[in-house]
């Protein structure tokens, strides 16, 4: 039985629509815990499985990814990738969300072919989990996976997601990004609930999740695996700069400019023309275009630019001497060999603190904010709400080199950012390995008591359904 057609059933005893509301919101969060609770009785069976497989033959380990610039897992494939025990493989598959007529200008076939050439292109065992041919998804049971990390929590088809494949595989998933901000999708979203393991790069977060009624035994603290880059010596050949000696700055602008943005950081539609000027006219500086992957399609989608336009202006910076467009994953050497970045992104205000360099924070009005672990790292950075702002820091901090924050950042380094010896990925693969010896333990069955017996009431006592609710709204 859905809840959600309890809901709709029952909702008319309630007297107002804002009753009514929550009452039916009350209903879908049933439906989405039984969901979690399904999928969740699977792992035992799972589990046992691989446990009986474990040391006879390898267990296969299998990363998704839709776009290369969201790679998170380098380090990690790397070190299941020099086990005997384990196989690797990438799996190239394709948004749901750019995979229909409304993003028409969106080439997913390019995006799949790029992402597909850049692990095909540094010897990874990678293979398509998409048809390009025949424009279908392909079922994951066809690569025999043992163990599924995900890419990112969205935009994923049903044949390949957690409700398919944890009949036959443990999904599990390190956060492509960082846990900075007050969006609340991190928490409400069924995803999180339904992996087997979720790897979280903060303390906070989890402090934050288990506000949520999430399982403490699948949450580990490991950092951030994209960080990993950093305990490696700088590769010259990566490093993408056309100058020597000039002073170097990373642009970074994320997608979410646009009005009713979940996350509402975006600052590209007050400044995109400041940045293109401002390179054009400071030929002794030296500046990368780093776009968030969804910008390009948000600038039209939102009717900011046509399609031409956006391409337009895009062209601009490629033309310019002292400019370039970098859209692609492995950017860390990039950031190293910077001397500053200038971002509304959640992700890079945490990824480049390992750099100990300064960063102007691109700030909008209505942005959703930051939680106890964001508002750390932004107050080691230089807020810019307007572009008398973001010029006169840009002449401070980066021209005549008054960095008058660098301690604090030296202070969130040394205090606030895990880093795991050896790097996050080799305690991940750890954990892993622990879990199928039989020595990692993970309750399967923890909400299932607590679920039902709310269920129960809303059932056995109707007229105390708001009392209830009430208690949900608090827990």
């Amino acid at each position: 039985m859905k809840y959600s057609v309890v809901s709709t059933l029952l909702a008319w005893i309630f007297p107002t629509k804002r009753d009514r509301k929550r009452f039916r919101e009350f209903c879908n969060e049933l439906d989405s815990r039984k969901e979690v609770l399904q999928v969740h009785s699977r792992y035992s069976k799972v589990l046992a499985k691989l446990r009986e497989k474990y040391g006879k033959q390898n267990i296969k380990v299998v990363f998704m990814s839709s776009e290369n610039s969201k790679w998170a897992y380098q380090s990690l494939y790397e070190e299941f990738a020099k086990n005997p025990k384990f196989d690797v493989q990438v799996l190239v598959t394709v948004r749901t969300g750019i995979f229909n007529k409304k993003n028409s200008s969106v080439d997913y076939c390019g995006i799949a072919q790029r992402t597909y050439n850049f692990f095909k292109s540094r010897g990874m065992n990678v293979e398509y989990a998409f048809d390009l041919e025949h424009k279908e998804y392909k079922d994951l049971r066809e690569f025999n996976p043992d163990i599924i990390f995900y890419e990112q929590p969205w935009e994923i088809s049903k044949i390949q997601s957690i409700e398919t494949t944890s009949e036959f595989a443990l999904p599990m998933y390190c956060n492509y990004g960082s846990s900075t901000t007050n969006c609340r999708k991190e928490f409400v979203d069924p995803f999180y609930k339904e992996l087997f393991i979720y790897f979280l790069d903060n303390k906070f977060i989890k402090k934050e999740l288990l506000r949520y009624e999430f399982d403490e035994n699948r949450l580990k603290v490991i950092g951030q695996l994209k960080q990993d880059a950093y305990l490696k010596p700088v590769d010259e050949t990566k490093v993408q700069w056309k100058t020597t000696g000039q002073k170097r700055v990373i642009w970074a602008p994320h997608h979410s400019f646009y009005k009713d943005s979940i996350l509402s950081l975006g600052t590209f539609d007050w400044n995109y023309e400041f940045f293109y000027n401002y390179a054009k006219n400071h030929p002794e500086i030296e500046f990368i275009f780093k776009p968030h992957p969804e910008l390009k399609k948000h600038i039209v989608k939102e009717s900011f630019m046509s399609y031409e336009g956006m391409c337009e202006y895009f062209k601009k910076w490629e033309e310019l001497p002292n400019a370039q467009i970098y859209d692609e994953g492995d950017y860390f050497d990039m950031f190293r060999t910077s001397d500053m970045m200038i971002t509304d992104c959640n992700s890079f205000l945490y990824e480049y603190l390992p750099t100990g360099k300064p960063v102007i924070h691109l700030i909008r009005k209505d942005t959703v904010g930051f939680n106890e672990f964001g508002e750390k790292i932004i107050a080691g950075y230089y807020p810019a709400r307007n572009i008398e702002k973001l010029e006169e820091l840009i002449d401070k901090v980066l021209l005549r080199g008054e960095d008058s924050k660098r301690e604090i950042r030296e202070k969130i380094i040394r205090e606030d950012l895990i880093r795991p010896e050896g790097g996050a990925a080799k305690y991940v693969a750890e954990c892993v390995t622990e879990v199928l010896e039989g020595k990692g333990c993970i309750d399967d069955g923890h909400a299932s008591k607590r679920v039902v017996k709310l269920i129960k009431s809303i059932i056995e006592t109707p007229d105390k359904v708001e009392e209830t609710i009430e208690e949900i709204v608090k827990k």
